[in-house]
């Protein structure tokens, strides 16, 4: 039987945590016999709607991973994703990857669309969150835009503000649609992570980045396994789904009181913590191949 006639092929529009991405690349090409294509223009990694084009006349491209660094010309991507491939199934939507580009835009969905998700108070402007904390509520500011290229995830927590002097002398620097303003929970040492690949989800801890950790011993920093609460993972799973996503991760935290709170949200994280998630996410892949094939033959049956 032909190799090149069972080969298929997805599309890859990625420019981040490329070293899990090119292990996914390799499992999917010796397990399954699938060619990831890169989808950017070669020598430059950057996006060219012609050569996009000319990409996908070469290849039946199947499905489209797009796993990108927050930019503005990222819009050209989403822009002709729409118009060039409206057909072509993407992993995560191109409406669920754009925005996670954005705090506010995440944190805006779930207020509206979630409403049994936990999530700490967000103030949408910078008005909202001075009264805020000039009226004694504790704020955490954040940058807003998500993966910024170059800049260590440390340096994207501006800062936590107890009094509207401190705020002004943190912000003062900023513009407004730069900052993300987010009522402070208070002082947690752990953040739990959950990484979802469709249904499957799994959930690690991660020490707090607002804490320093040089002074930890190797294994204070082990990531540690911990079970997902069930009415918890229904409603992450729930978000998923309305969001666009199937391959995504969440951070929370745990109040004092026991209850969970959504804090972050990420379009495919790094996994880097997951080992098993290289076999899942490509197997997850192929089965959509296997999906998408079987329905183009039936409807190919009742057309002719």
């Amino acid at each position: 039987m032909s190799n090149k006639l069972n080969r298929f092929y997805i599309g890859s529009i990625c420019n981040r945590d490329l070293e899990v991405f090119e292990k996914i690349k390799k499992f999917c090409n010796k397990n399954y016999n699938l060619s990831i294509i890169n989808l950017l223009k070669k020598g430059t990694n950057s996006f060219n709607a012609k050569y996009f084009k000319k990409q996908l006349k070469r290849y039946p491209i199947s499905l489209i991973i797009v796993k990108l660094l927050s930019d503005n010309s990222n819009q050209e991507i989403y822009s002709t994703i729409r118009e060039i491939a409206p057909t072509i199934p993407l992993l995560n939507t191109s409406r669920a990857v754009k925005m996670c580009e954005s705090r506010t835009e995440i944190f805006k969905f779930i207020e509206q669309r979630v409403k049994k998700l936990n999530i700490p108070k967000t103030y949408h402007s910078l008005d909202e969150a001075y009264n805020a904390c000039n009226n004694g509520t504790k704020i955490i500011i954040k940058l807003d835009t998500h993966n910024i290229p170059d800049l260590p995830k440390n340096d994207r927590i501006i800062g936590i503000v107890n009094n509207s002097t401190q705020f002004e002398e943190t912000v003062n620097t900023y513009q407004q649609n730069e900052l993300f303003f987010q009522e402070y929970l208070g002082n947690s040492d752990l953040i739990y992570k959950i990484y979802v690949i469709d249904r499957w989800a799994v959930s690690i801890t991660s020490h707090n980045r607002l804490h320093e950790v040089d002074n930890l011993s190797p294994l204070e920093l082990i990531h540690i396994r911990v079970p997902i609460e069930k009415h918890l993972k229904r409603r992450i799973l729930r978000l998923g789904r309305k969001m666009g996503m199937s391959v995504y991760g969440v951070d929370y935290v745990i109040t004092k009181e026991g209850v969970p709170y959504i804090i972050d949200i990420n379009d495919f994280p790094s996994f880097r913590r997951i080992p098993e998630a290289v076999s899942l996410i490509s197997d997850y892949i192929y089965n959509i191949v296997l999906i998408q094939q079987q329905f183009t033959k039936t409807l190919a049956k009742v057309r002719g």
